[in-house]
């Protein structure tokens, strides 16, 4: 899905230019507003800069992690991260293959809900998606201070139960920090922080579940910095 406005002929030379100094190891935020001011690119320009582009170094550190859940594993889900992937896509926010290989969305939910129909049709979609994987376990972890986390809470142990799901939703603090602890099992998530951290092999779930429910076409932005 890619929303009007955002890949324009500035925006292109914008990501090669981002790319262009993050290959010469210039820090990533003080090349973000450079490259943006420069070009004077929107809000949503420069957030699927940042989510979108990293060096060729760490983009081929990260993308050699990815793998797909085998039947039979124990599945680990980053929760609000990949849930407010498929959920931005469904409110027509752009999404697109970062230079690692993962999907992300230029969206700035930053947890605030505002539509729980459609929160609780994501959640559906998410879990019998991850259904069809036919995983031994499936853990999934939600932060706690995002908004109605409590409701997501209950939601999603009862949806696992209906639906024949083994495994728990946990309820905690911080998500990132719970799951950077864990060593086995196979991670959901598009966290460019937490895929450098974990120890665990990494699944790209939301774009299984936009390819496989929608047949979803979605922008490579590593072609956006290829140089002829």
């Amino acid at each position: 899905m890619q929303p009007s406005g955002i890949i324009t002929d500035e925006f292109m030379h914008a990501c090669r230019d981002y790319f262009y100094l993050l290959e010469r190891s210039y820090p990533e935020r003080g090349v973000l507003k450079l490259v943006g001011d420069r070009y004077k690119l929107s809000h949503d320009q420069r957030t699927v800069l940042y989510r979108g582009i990293s060096s060729s170094g760490r983009s081929e550190a990260r993308r050699l992690r990815l793998v797909m859940p085998e039947e039979g594993a124990h599945l680990i889900i980053d929760g609000y991260n990949v849930l407010f992937t498929v959920l931005n896509y469904r409110l027509g926010r752009m999404v697109f293959i970062s230079t690692d290989g993962m999907l992300r969305d230029a969206g700035s939910l930053h947890g605030r809900l505002r539509d729980d129909a459609l929160f609780n049709q994501c959640v559906d979609e998410l879990l019998l998606q991850v259904k069809l994987l036919n995983p031994a376990k499936v853990d999934l972890f939600l932060d706690e201070p995002v908004s109605a986390s409590q409701k997501h809470h209950r939601l999603i142990t009862e949806a696992m139960e209906k639906c024949g799901l083994k495994g728990t939703c946990y309820l905690v603090h911080s998500a990132d920090r719970e799951i950077k602890t864990l060593n086995s099992g196979i991670l959901a998530t598009s966290d460019t922080l937490l895929i450098e951290k974990t120890a665990m092999p990494v699944t790209d779930l939301p774009r299984f579940i936009l390819e496989n429910k929608y047949g979803a076409l979605v922008k490579d932005i590593s072609k956006l910095v290829e140089t002829e």
